[in-house]
């Protein structure tokens, strides 16, 4: 375990932190990604070459994305990272617009036959498929661990603090839910998504907004809370301390990567279903990203720092968080919530590891993988909490390696991504 710590910790240092926040800002200072929004209002309509459409993709991306890292993620950032993790996760959000934009436009741009995300401008723009190969290996891998695993153990955490379920319950339902959905391909995944994610989404909001109202008068020590500890504000010793600092750095970047994704090249899988405009798909992107960190993760972070709860960590904190806002309505609806948003990303990362799946072998052994896939989320549920957060972010940081050095690449050749008036 020791290894594999230090692992995700060399990964996820100074180098992959400032690319990420650094790539973003180039991306976003372009101007493109900011003028695409206007585009939402329109391309809505049709259909996709996997059977979805722009709308059901969008629900299918914005699933996998606001999936427990809004919740379980949050709770881990402020519990390892302290509040001013919270700073961090936003500004990497910020900087992640313009990357999960340009992702998506490169995707849509260069994504042939089988091949889509960032493994279709690797290979089809930059002309390297054996590194291609190797971000589709660690997208099957990333969509065991953060699209699977991670979930699982979340959705575990929170049934077994309000209901004492045991784990191989909670494990043998999420398999089977599973199962129902990913084995039914991508139409059966568009038609789940375009329902439960906006109606799970709205609940779950609800129920955030009530406990910060509840706990009003506590916000502005919530923010005082988040801009100190960002800037490594030290409450005991009552200075700045470079460890507090990197702790918040390093641990914001990374949940917040976790949570919106901005920088994997996951987002223009997700996309790829659908036969949107380039411009349109990555302005739908930037919307998902807003919600997902902006709203859906700052509404987390504050239900907890308001509410004062601690001696938890993931799902079981931000179950006693809301106990504070709504008392015994939060064991009655927070978990089965959580088990819909864990469903969610379960649902729309198991897209994501068949397409890549589809990428490296043309669309061999997709049945194999999503029954592989179903026997992860079994096993994810007793696994130890530590190990499941490390093996996913050693596939994220792999992921984030290959995709940044693919985009950095592309916009040396000035790539233009192609805004049309």
């Amino acid at each position: 375990m020791h290894t594999l710590t230090s692992l995700s910790d060399l990964l996820w240092s100074a180098p992959l932190i400032l690319l990420l926040i650094g790539l973003g800002g180039i991306c976003l200072l372009r101007g493109e990604a900011l003028r695409s929004v206007r585009r939402l209002s329109s391309g809505w309509k049709g259909s996709g070459n996997a059977g979805h459409s722009p709308f059901q993709a969008c629900m299918t991306s914005l699933g996998a994305a606001m999936g427990t890292g809004n919740i379980a993620g949050v709770a881990a950032a402020i519990t390892v990272g302290g509040a001013g993790a919270i700073f961090w996760m936003w500004a990497a959000a910020l900087f992640g617009t313009g990357l999960i934009y340009t992702e998506n436009v490169l995707s849509a741009r260069f994504r042939k036959g089988n091949v889509s995300g960032a493994a279709a401008y690797i290979r089809h723009g930059l002309g390297m498929p054996k590194l291609a190969a190797a971000f589709c290996i660690c997208a099957v891998l990333a969509s065991f661990g953060m699209g699977c695993m991670v979930q699982t153990h979340t959705m575990s955490q929170t049934l077994e603090a309000a209901f004492q379920v045991p784990d191989w319950l909670t494990g043998g339902l999420a398999a089977a839910l599973t199962a129902a959905v990913i084995l039914g391909g991508a139409k059966r995944i568009g038609q789940f998504a375009q329902v439960a994610v906006p109606v799970v989404s709205g609940i779950y909001l609800l129920l955030g907004i009530l406990v910060i109202c509840r706990n009003a008068a506590a916000l502005p020590d919530a923010f005082r809370s988040i801009l100190r500890g960002a800037f490594g504000f030290d409450a005991v010793s009552g200075g700045i301390t470079g460890e507090v600092l990197r702790r918040a750095v390093t641990v914001g970047v990374r949940r917040g990567v976790f949570s919106n994704e901005a920088g994997l090249g996951s987002s223009g899988m997700l996309h790829s279903a659908s036969d949107g405009k380039p411009e349109f798909l990555g302005a739908c992107a930037i919307l998902e990203l807003v919600l997902d960190t902006f709203v859906c993760c700052t509404v987390t972070a504050l239900a907890i720092l308001t509410s004062g709860a601690n001696g938890a960590d993931g799902g079981a904190l931000v179950l006693a968080a809301f106990r504070t806002g709504v008392g015994v309505w939060a064991d009655v609806l927070l978990p089965p919530v959580t088990a819909l948003f864990a469903l969610c990303t379960l649902i729309g990362w198991s897209f994501c590891g068949a397409q890549s799946l589809r990428s490296l072998t043309g669309g061999k052994f997709l049945t194999v993988y999503r029954v592989l896939f179903c026997i992860a989320a079994f096993l994810g549920a007793s696994l130890e909490a530590s190990l499941v957060w490390t093996l996913s972010d050693i596939a994220n940081a792999l992921m984030a390696w290959i995709n940044c050095f693919a985009i950095t690449a592309l916009l040396m050749r000035n790539e233009e991504l192609g805004i049309r008036n």
